[in-house]
């Protein structure tokens, strides 16, 4: 029975889409089944990883015009079920009683067949991402280390909070994962340190923060995993480090 992490964050550009690719990566690489599901209208999380974003995507399953597993596209890297600008529309579209449980509905269907379903969702507060939030387990909450992308965390957070108590009572806080860090520097030293202040007592932190890197905004490009087009970067260092953490926490 696969375990369901989704990542999300209400702040844009703090690398959710990234982090939701090296971490299925690293997975299969370990040996896992994994499955990528794109709830971001713009479909980055798709680009990147290869998938035709214009047949079956995860739209259609919402809709209940396809079958779930009809909708998984075996790329180079892993499986996923893509996404593309139609997605947007669901917040009008759907209606009806237990909208918020679209996406856990369709994934119940495939859990079996997978180890780790990893979510990757719009930084949006919206039907996209409260669906995303009540089909998980558990949410990774990728934090840029600046002052104005810490500012996200406490409404992220709260919807967590409300999500757990309405929709899905299971939802915990896998770890918030400092991204972009540039270690050097005294402001992402004191970001770092300011974070872990106000919620190192309640809600886990990764050990290593994910270094900047260019090699990060590089490797995709070239539809490969960061662990196999640089190894030896500080950044592909510090994911698997927290793909372990992942892993143990299970």
């Amino acid at each position: 029975m696969a375990v369901t992490i989704v990542l999300s964050n209400q702040k844009g550009g703090v690398g959710k889409t990234t982090s939701a690719y090296v971490l299925a990566t690293s997975l299969k690489e370990k040996g896992y089944k994994v499955l990528a599901v794109d709830m971001d209208p713009q479909g980055n999380l798709s680009f990147a990883m290869g998938a035709d974003v214009e047949s079956a995507t995860i739209y259609d399953v919402l809709k209940g015009e396809l079958k779930p597993r009809y909708a998984v596209q075996k790329s180079a890297l892993v499986d996923i079920i893509p996404a593309n600008i139609l997605l947007s529309s669901i917040e009008l579209e759907f209606t009806g009683q237990h909208r918020e449980f679209l996406l856990k509905e369709a994934l119940d269907s495939l859990k079996n067949l997978y180890d780790y379903i990893l979510i990757d969702c719009s930084p949006h507060p919206d039907l996209q991402m409260i669906n995303a939030l009540a089909a998980s387990d558990e949410v990774i909450i990728p934090v840029q280390a600046h002052y104005l992308d810490a500012e996200g965390l406490p409404d992220t957070l709260e919807l967590v909070r409300r999500v757990r108590a309405s929709y899905q009572p299971n939802l915990s806080v896998c770890g918030l994962l400092l991204t972009m860090y540039k270690g050097r520097t005294l402001l992402a030293k004191a970001v770092k340190e300011q974070i872990e202040l106000n919620y190192g007592s309640s809600v886990h932190f990764f050990a290593q923060p994910i270094d900047y890197s260019i090699r990060v905004a590089e490797h995709s490009a070239y539809g490969e995993s960061l662990l196999d087009y640089a190894p030896d970067c500080s950044a592909a260092k510090s994911y698997a480090l927290m793909a372990e953490e992942v892993l143990s926490h299970e």
